[in-house]
């Protein structure tokens, strides 16, 4: 048994309606999974950018002035070489960013890295900054207690 079909008519203003709605539709869902992906993929950049910046800091912070360490006399680091440690593990990591002492025991760094946007090159946008930025404190502590 067949289904009943309406009929078409010409000038009939229905015709072709869900054709457009249905590309209308598409569209938008194109445009928000492009917008997913773009978003996604930038917030993995800025956090890949804190991570090496977090792990350059510890690289820093573990230049610090042995003899006076081992005696049990203070924890301070060596300006040059944990800024120079620093910005080594920066160079191996391949990224860019700088690394700065604040104080005789805070290694700062600070990483920039750019995402190449798969999706929003459509509309100009072809690439984000991701900064990452992560200090390292050196402490001394005996029995838990920070010394």
């Amino acid at each position: 048994m067949r289904t009943p079909q309406r009929p078409h008519w010409p000038g009939d203003p229905e015709a072709g309606s869900v054709t457009a709605f249905t590309i209308l539709i598409a569209s938008l869902v194109l445009v928000m999974l492009g917008l997913a992906v773009d978003v996604a993929g930038h917030i993995h950049a800025m956090q890949e950018a804190r991570s090496v910046a977090r792990e350059a800091a510890r690289a820093g912070g573990q230049e610090m002035d042995k003899a006076r360490a081992v005696h049990g006399v203070d924890t301070v680091t060596n300006p040059y070489q944990a800024a120079a440690a620093a910005n080594a593990y920066l160079a191996a990591a391949g990224v860019s960013g700088h690394a700065s002492m604040v104080g005789p025991e805070t290694v700062t760094v600070t990483v920039n890295s750019t995402y190449s946007t798969k999706f929003l090159g459509v509309v100009g946008i072809g690439s984000l900054s991701a900064t990452g930025t992560a200090e390292a404190r050196l402490t001394r502590s005996l029995e838990g207690v920070e010394q």
